[in-house]
């Protein structure tokens, strides 16, 4: 059963581990954005398609153009479909048991990509705080923090978007999970 770790993050543990759930962050707009391109394809294609009418072919030239834009129409909407399920339903998922680390990336519950490390191979985790910008602002991006950490001299990231709070929590959650031999305890902001 999943508890709260910290704001949106949550976890259960399980026999010889534990699994964090990790949402993705939505941008400020979101919430906005979506719904209006979404309102303004459908009522951009209802408009082409009524001008269509019900006995237009597609070989008249002023009909196949009007076909033409009506189609543009229903396969963007299609694309924002697609767009809003994935900023609605994405998350990373946090694996450990007693010998990996796994780190997940999900779309409606469809694991996207996965990547599987040796715990003992796994050292140097550290909370990256936001650096970026949002278009056209001059505020910091929350969605561009991050934790990283090296497996060898490659360097890996998880938890993008994640607040300092949560980074800390979840951390110390590894850390008590597993003794992490160069292990740093973050710093609380």
């Amino acid at each position: 059963m999943l508890e709260e770790l910290e704001g949106r993050l949550s976890w259960e543990q399980k026999p010889g581990g534990m699994v964090v759930h990790i949402p993705s962050r939505r941008g400020s707009l979101f919430m906005l954005f979506g719904p209006v391109v979404g309102v303004w394809l459908m009522f951009a294609a209802a408009h082409y398609s009524v001008s269509v009418g019900p006995n237009a072919t597609p070989e008249e030239i002023q009909s196949a153009l009007t076909w033409l834009i009506v189609s543009g129409f229903g396969v963007t909407f299609c694309i924002l479909l697609v767009w809003a399920a994935w900023a609605f339903t994405s998350e990373s998922m946090l694996t450990m048991d007693q010998t990996t680390i796994k780190i997940q990336n999900r779309v409606l519950g469809i694991e996207i990509m996965t990547k599987t490390f040796p715990l003992i191979d796994a050292h140097n985790f550290r909370f990256i705080p936001p650096g970026g910008y949002s278009s056209g602002s001059k505020v910091v991006d929350p969605r561009t923090s991050k934790i990283q950490f090296k497996v060898g001299s490659k360097v890996y990231t998880f938890a993008r978007g994640v607040t300092e709070l949560e980074a800390f929590v979840l951390m110390e959650r590894m850390h008590d999970f597993y003794k992490f031999p160069d292990f740093q305890k973050p710093r609380r902001g």
